[in-house]
């Protein structure tokens, strides 16, 4: 009897706790060239395949340039609704709100400079890792 019962208990437990786990997803894309002010480039989308239940906790990312970055150099990363301004091109952040765990993802990169930029910028890489519940 004593078997039945924890057995039962286990059964009811194991959902939440197989829930509440989560997981972790990572990608990258290549970058694109900006060589004026005052514009944006938007990177290929980061087509994250995560439960339509996840939400995010941690968000990790790292930029890849070829030169040193501009003066003036703004970089968002943004989901579906919303994006998230980024303050370095290497970090990471808890609570990520105001994404949601819905993709696809991209970076948006905006320098607040007049004319054509010297060198360049041109984004090698964009690597993004998300851990959810």
């Amino acid at each position: 009897m004593r078997r039945f019962i924890l057995t039962g208990l286990f059964g009811l437990l194991f959902p939440l706790a197989a829930s509440a786990a989560g997981g972790a997803w990572s990608g990258y894309s290549v970058g694109g060239t900006l060589s004026v002010g005052h514009q944006t480039l938007t990177s290929r989308p980061l087509a994250a395949a995560l439960p339509a239940t996840a939400e995010l906790h941690h968000i990790a990312w790292r930029i890849s340039l070829l030169s040193p970055p501009p003066p003036g150099l703004q970089i968002k990363l943004c989901s579906q609704q919303r994006c998230l301004p980024l303050p370095t091109l290497v970090g990471q952040r808890d609570d990520p709100a105001p994404l949601t765990a819905q993709g696809p993802f991209y970076f948006v990169y905006s320098v607040e400079s007049l004319g054509a930029l010297l060198p360049p910028l041109n984004v090698v890489k964009n690597q993004l890792t998300l851990n959810y519940r």
